[in-house]
């Protein structure tokens, strides 16, 4: 942004109490001008847009970050009057936006906002691409581009602000002190909204930055699903776990796990819009993540067994009597192929169904089906089959939590016996195919358990 000629020092003082531009939308800020009443008004940029900010009505998130607040410094240098106002309007800003890109709630709220926006304008805007990465860059966190730009996190920008601003203008050391304990002090309380408090540990700025930047750089593409590389990438490098519990503070969760950003209760004009977390196939892999919509028509495949059980229905499979092994196979791959998640059985007697008996035999019998079982399967319950797989597959497992252990012994004393509500007293089960299940243990009355043996796929 250029400093262009000095604007009158009283003319930009004037702006701290002008009244807002009315009408002003978030779209026509970064064209610059808004419509009011039929007419066109130019809407002032630079120092005369930053003076213009306070943190309750008068505050544009978005706005504030286009503006190159280093330049700020140099467009008011020489203007100790000046230089205070821009220190003093940084310093009330600076508490707000900590509060609105740290706190879960704000920050879900305001996600949900820009995938409305991502939603509604990308597709008929061709500037999307160009212009999006450099508005959103750096709200939540540092924004880095491989080979390229740069972008500090927002909050981090305003302090620094401050603190340019105490250095231009000549301050003493009392004034420096204060400013100094000022940014201390803001760093932790953010008083604008409940959930705003967070631990110094938090991965919700990177996780928040790393979804927006995803749909600054790509425009949608009809119902089309949109794969999260960045949300990807960052969940190798701080884990998967951590980003999905960070997304389940984000966005709402459904029963069957999946996280949804866009309801279409609420958005008629559009289907609903989720985040899926694709599993990792290896115990050293991290998960991935897409945007799509659970309830666009799936992609046909010829000649496989799926594009009439899915067409069906998402329980229509469950409901089959006729379900072979190959079946099974086919619809596991189909569903991995199209990184889908597979739909629980009805909860009132699955154990009943043929359906779920023959997918629960290709599980212990074939590694390659518990592969792709574990790419694709259900979230929540009943849990004990995808315990199951979850054992069978790495040797070992050590149940999260007490319950995982008796729906994990449930299943395994209906294979072993066929009576679910019967323990046994040794801690061993005969599931078939060779394999042997034993449960161990531990001080602090902590289960173990370990599959012995191989299947004979």
């Amino acid at each position: 942004m250029g400093f262009g000629p000095q604007v009158p020092l009283a003319v930009l003082l004037a702006l701290v109490s002008a009244a807002p531009v009315e009408g002003a939308t978030v779209a026509s800020a970064y064209k610059g001008r808004s419509q009011t009443r039929g007419a066109t008004v130019v809407e002032p940029r630079g120092l005369a847009a930053f003076l213009r900010m306070n943190p309750e009505e008068r505050f544009d998130l978005e706005a504030i970050n286009t503006i190159d607040l280093q330049a700020l410094v140099e467009e008011a240098r020489g203007e100790k009057e000046l230089l205070r106002e821009v220190m003093r309007r940084a310093k009330a800003l600076l508490p707000r936006v900590r509060a609105e890109t740290e706190g879960p709630l704000l920050v879900g709220a305001i996600l949900r906002l820009k995938t409305l926006d991502w939603y509604r304008r990308s597709p008929s805007d061709p500037s999307w691409v160009e212009e999006m990465p450099l508005r959103w860059g750096g709200i939540f966190h540092e924004s880095r581009e491989p080979g390229g730009r740069l972008s500090r996190k927002l909050s981090a920008r305003l302090a620094s602000l401050i603190a340019e601003c105490v250095k231009a203008g000549g301050a003493g050391a009392s004034v420096r002190a204060s400013v100094t304990g000022f940014l201390r002090s803001s760093a932790s309380a953010v008083p604008f909204g409940k959930g705003s408090k967070r631990p110094h540990q938090s991965v919700i700025p990177q996780v928040a930055q790393a979804y927006l930047e995803e749909l600054a750089a790509n425009g949608r593409n009809g119902d089309q699903p949109l794969p999260l590389e960045r949300l990807s990438g960052l969940a190798r490098r701080i884990g998967s776990a951590e980003v999905n519990r960070t997304l389940g503070e984000l966005f709402p969760q459904d029963g069957a796990g999946s996280l949804t950003v866009l309801d279409q209760r609420f958005h008629p004009d559009m289907n609903t819009w989720i985040i899926r977390v694709v599993p990792p196939k290896a115990a050293d892999d991290a998960a991935t993540y897409d945007l799509v919509q659970p309830n666009a028509h799936p992609l046909r495949e010829s000649g496989a067994l799926d594009v009439a059980t899915t067409e069906a229905g998402p329980n229509s499979h469950w409901e089959r009597k006729d379900m072979t092994k190959d079946d099974w196979f086919g619809l596991l791959r189909s569903f991995e192929k199209r990184k889908a998640r597979m739909a629980p059985p009805p909860r009132e007697n699955y154990r009943d169904r043929e359906s779920y008996l023959g997918l629960r035999e290709l599980i212990l019998a074939d590694t390659s089906a518990r592969r792709a079982f574990l790419a694709v399967r259900w979230r929540g319950k009943p849990s004990g089959l995808a315990l199951l797989c979850q054992l069978l597959s790495e040797g070992t497992l050590a149940p999260e939590v007490e319950t995982d252990g008796d729906y994990l012994e449930a299943e395994l004393e209906h294979l072993d016996n066929g009576h679910a509500d019967r323990r046994p007293k040794d801690g061993q089960w005969k599931v078939g195919h060779g394999w042997t299940v034993v449960r161990e243990v531990a001080e602090g009355n902590v289960r173990t358990y370990r599959a012995d043996g191989t299947s004979t796929d």
